[in-house]
């Protein structure tokens, strides 16, 4: 079991900004969540200064996680992306880079945490990469010509897998190398032609809130917008879902008999989700009514 301080939460940031392992008792290194400045002590942990009577820094790893995705887009490295493909073509490719003619600037959120940036690319495409899946649900999609989101929360797991094989206990280029190479914390969530070539399907339903006095109909309509295979042989469809004005990204794949309703991350929609059945059959509904009109396609 992996001791505390996570070895994600023993970084700091140096007097350039750049995340770095600390030096004993320099007091040039700042907090990467808060900035403030902090001591590393002889047990390893950090002390961060002028926090007396004043409510002190909870440090998230995911705020380490992305500020180490910023890190590398601004030396020009290549992270990896789970690519797009359809019908032997490659439609989003596996890795995202910051042109060197590029200034390369995070969107940052009320938190003072990086949630995204976007920069065009050498052939003149707009990218979008955002880190919360919530903030690339909820953006003006038509801006961007790709989107790809990485989930800090997701990547922790594969860090603590890595973690535990390495033997030079690095933590920012155990971090820095499972960005570069294949991960399941990475996708793309737009690129170009996925809406104009989506299959639509419809899925009217009535829906009553158990916590609300007043009944309400919900009309859920969903969008065929990518096709996929995973290692099992199994076929898993991306959907795009407008509820109540809102997009949302779904997968649906059949696994052992049994239809899963996924994010976009690849995590079990809840059954306890508000609209998980009006979700849920208009998914199905519209992947049926895909397969029906394109029965060559799978």
């Amino acid at each position: 079991m992996m001791k505390e301080p996570h070895p994600l939460l023993q970084l700091v940031l140096n007097d350039s900004g750049r995340l770095t392992m600390p030096v004993y008792y320099r007091d040039q290194q700042y907090c990467p969540t808060c900035l403030t400045k902090v001591l590393k002590s002889e047990d390893g942990s950090l002390a961060h200064l002028g926090e007396i009577n004043q409510n002190t820094c909870r440090p998230s790893i995911s705020v380490v996680v992305t500020k180490a995705i910023i890190e590398m887009l601004c030396d020009g490295e290549k992270i990896f992306v789970n690519p797009i493909r359809y019908r032997g073509r490659v439609l989003a490719p596996s890795v995202i880079f910051s042109p060197d003619t590029h200034t390369f600037k995070p969107f940052i959120n009320t938190d003072y945490q990086p949630v995204g940036a976007n920069w065009k690319s050498e052939k003149g495409y707009k990218l979008g990469l955002f880190y919360l899946k919530d903030r690339a649900n909820s953006i003006n999609k038509e801006e961007f010509d790709f989107i790809a989101v990485i989930d800090p929360k997701a990547m922790q797991k594969e860090f603590i897998s890595a973690w535990s094989e390495v033997d030079e206990k690095n933590p920012l280029e155990t971090l820095k190398q499972i960005l570069r190479s294949k991960n399941n914390s990475s996708l793309w969530v737009k690129w170009p032609g996925k809406i104009e070539h989506a299959q639509k399907g419809n899925c009217n339903e009535n829906y009553w809130f158990d916590y609300q006095s007043d009944n309400q109909e919900v009309n859920c309509t969903v969008s065929v917008v990518g096709i996929e295979g995973n290692s099992s042989g199994e076929t898993i469809y991306r959907l795009q879902t407008l509820l109540k004005r809102k997009l949302n990204e779904y997968q649906l794949v059949r696994s052992l008999g049994t239809i899963m309703l996924l994010d976009n991350t690849g995590n079990m929609i809840p059954s306890n989700h508000p609209y998980f059945e009006v979700i849920s059959k208009a998914c199905i509904n519209g992947v049926r009514d895909f397969v029906r009109q394109n029965p060559w396609v799978v």
